[in-house]
């Protein structure tokens, strides 16, 4: 992937705002590319027993034995719906970690039980210097731009404490800090999305002016990811 713009977004109400836009570039190759960062386990190295380490490996390969599956349906120059959503979401986070230097954390389907379809938010980071959990929510449209739909995700999915729920999934990754931080609702929420030719302008005065957006305005931080697919 190449990441064609990375920058700060002025906000009056909140000064903790980047926008980063992502050009897959080889449609192919990044789809190989993300298999192969899947496909990497060393991230089960953190856990002691190995108990554990079996049972995320399990879940794990499922997983990605899926992922698989849904990215031998994508052509030379389009992707479905489901395969979309993974390339928008494994390419924010991998921004996150590239050029904020935040905590590398797995897909939160690699870490669940449910082969396909996660319940909650679709990634997460963490934010070092702050010690502050990063929710991520990735949406893909073939046809527009999704950032309507993944800011709306992202407001219900905090009305329905999703990310309080996943907090447990996160004691492995996240230091105690930022988890008790983000419990007291210090936390930041990832906006990610599909992107194709909207100018970024435009991008980030439609995400700013949507009304589910003002009601992120008084977390720690929010990051928009816009992928151009």
């Amino acid at each position: 992937m190449k990441v064609i713009e990375y920058k700060s977004v002025a906000h009056e109400d909140n000064k903790n705002i980047t926008f980063i836009r992502i050009d897959p570039e080889n449609l192919q190759d990044t789809l190989s590319q993300i298999i192969e960062v899947l496909m990497d386990l060393s991230w089960l190295s953190r856990f002691d027993e190995d108990y554990l380490k079996s049972s995320f490996k399990k879940r794990a390969e499922e997983t990605i034995a899926d992922i698989k599956k849904k990215f031998d349906d994508c052509s030379n120059d389009n992707v479905t719906k489901e395969a979309g959503e993974y390339v928008v979401s494994e390419l924010a986070r991998e921004s996150l970690l590239s050029q904020m230097s935040y905590l590398h954390i797995p897909l939160a389907e690699l870490l669940g039980m449910k082969i396909s379809g996660n319940p909650g938010f679709d990634f997460h980071s963490q934010n070092n210097t702050t010690n502050t959990v990063i929710f991520g929510e990735a949406k893909y449209n073939s046809r527009q731009s999704a950032h309507a739909t993944a800011i709306s995700q992202v407001s219900k999915f905090i009305e329905d404490s999703k990310d309080i729920k996943q907090l447990a999934d996160l004691r492995d990754f996240c230091t105690s800090e930022a988890l008790s931080r983000a419990n007291d609702g210090f936390k930041g929420f990832a906006i990610a999305f599909s992107a194709k030719s909207t100018a970024s302008t435009s991008l980030i005065d439609s995400v700013i002016k949507h009304q589910d957006f003002m009601k992120l305005l008084p977390f720690e931080e929010i990051v928009i990811v816009a992928v151009n697919i």
